[in-house]
């Protein structure tokens, strides 16, 4: 056996081992049932078979003596169980709709006949699950894919549940204009549990989702609390998500959302707009969510056909968002930075004064002004008296600070001109850039026995 070959066994043994510890997560799910004949005796040994109606990939297995069957570790989707024994028609289950973590019950009841005949009946609805005691609510796909979401995250898809609610608290959702924890049942938010596709999803710091996968990407996801099986190992509530795969059948989309603070209507003006004689505006408000999804079985003509065998999905979502805010704000007027006072005035009718040019320091109207959180016009501290035109010549600088702030940018230049001292005088809407770049790849082989999967 030569070094490759051995390097690609050891390879087979190492996935085909994982993919039986990935197995032991929530993701899956399990059809069983009883197979009897048409006295209601159990039936031993009768051959089953359980297939995926999406990729056509089949498990097989046998009876036990009592009649039972046990198929664990399937991917939520529609199913057929097919069961056949000697001297009875073949038995056809179709159209099992199993969910993620659940444990569907397909019971048969075989009737004699050619094995050449066939009976075929359609899964029902079961009403009550009696193979779990665990209290849980499904989000299916189809919900996943179809209600709307603003941010395109699915934790705002737990709130359609019974009991679960927001919160207030520093738990927030990982994304940009997201925000407060999900309590379920009356639980902590810190009690919940993530799971992705089996694995923990949990970041432990802020006990929320460690991954928050795009909604194309996501199959379904199910809500589990008060009693749930063993596996799960803490928390007081599992979130368990499953991401989709890919089928026999190559499917895919594109999407473009978009939000714009141009298809919003203009606010109400604020005093702050009146007084400074702005018109009203929106803050920025740039949101384009976009992306793909495609998956399907791999293909390479005259090379490889992976249907029935090898599947693949990828997920490509981008952000651009800027996200802004209407900033309102007194800034020095530029002249005042070069000691410039000459053109500061105050508004009529503050503290009963008629308005006009500042009064100067050490006078009673100065004084009014100051206890109304306005400025004076400043005086020579050596003489008490007003510098010449109301400008502080530059040789009495002791430091060059109004020059070097103006140098620097430290204050943005007014946007509204000539407004009186104390007034809103910069007002603008300033953006907050937010970019990323989110990708999705899972590939899922049928290795005889084993099943692979592999999510990244």
């Amino acid at each position: 056996m030569s070094t490759m070959t051995r390097n690609f066994l050891l390879f087979l043994l190492l996935i085909s081992s994982t993919g039986l510890l990935y197995a032991q997560g929530g993701a899956y799910g399990t059809i069983l049932g009883t197979v009897t004949d048409n006295s209601g005796a159990v039936m031993a040994k009768a051959s089953v078979d359980v297939t995926n109606v999406a990729t056509n990939v089949s498990k097989h297995t046998q009876t036990s003596s009592s009649g039972d069957f046990t198929v664990p570790y399937l991917t939520p989707g529609t199913y057929r169980v097919t069961v056949q024994s000697p001297g009875f028609q073949k038995s056809v289950v179709d159209k099992i709709g199993l969910e993620v973590g659940q444990e569907a019950r397909a019971d048969v009841s075989m009737k004699p006949g050619a094995v050449t005949e066939s009976v075929q009946v359609e899964a029902s609805a079961v009403a009550l699950d009696t193979d779990s005691s665990a209290i849980s609510q499904l989000v299916s796909q189809r919900q996943v894919e179809e209600l709307p979401l603003n941010g395109r995250n699915f934790m705002q898809l737990m709130l359609i549940g019974a009991g679960a609610v927001t919160v207030g608290g520093e738990q927030g959702t990982m994304r940009q204009g997201e925000g407060n924890a999900v309590s379920i049942n009356g639980g902590r938010p810190e009690g919940n549990n993530y799971t992705l596709d089996g694995l923990v999803n949990t970041d432990s710091a802020l006990v929320t989702p460690a991954v928050i996968l795009s909604q194309d990407a996501i199959q379904e996801f199910k809500v589990e609390s008060g009693t749930y099986s063993s596996e799960y190992g803490f928390s007081a509530s599992q979130i368990n998500i499953v991401s989709k795969s890919g089928t026999n059948q190559l499917h895919g989309s594109v999407f473009e959302f978009d939000r714009n603070d141009a298809f919003d209507a203009l606010p109400f003006a604020t005093s702050t707009d009146y007084i400074a004689g702005v018109k009203t505006a929106n803050p920025v408000l740039r949101q384009n969510q976009f992306g793909f999804v495609v998956g399907g079985p791999v293909y390479i003509p005259k090379v490889y056909d992976g249907r029935n065998k090898t599947f693949f999905l990828a997920n490509y979502e981008g952000w651009r968002i800027i996200n802004g805010a209407r900033v309102s704000e007194t800034v020095p007027n530029p002249a005042l930075l070069t000691g410039d006072f000459s053109q500061e005035t105050y508004p009529a009718g503050v503290g009963g004064l008629p308005g006009g040019p500042l009064p100067a320091y050490g006078t009673s109207d100065c004084a009014t002004l100051i206890g109304l959180g306005y400025d004076c016009m400043p005086v020579d501290p050596t003489t008490g008296q007003a510098f010449p035109g109301n400008k502080i010549p530059s040789s009495a600088f002791t430091s060059r600070i109004g020059l070097v702030a103006v140098a620097n940018n430290f204050w943005g230049p007014p946007t509204v001109a000539n407004q009186p001292e104390g007034v809103t005088n910069f007002i603008k809407s300033v953006g907050f850039p937010l970019t990323t770049n989110q990708q999705t790849y899972r590939v899922d082989q049928n290795i005889g026995k084993f099943r692979r999967s592999v999510f990244h």
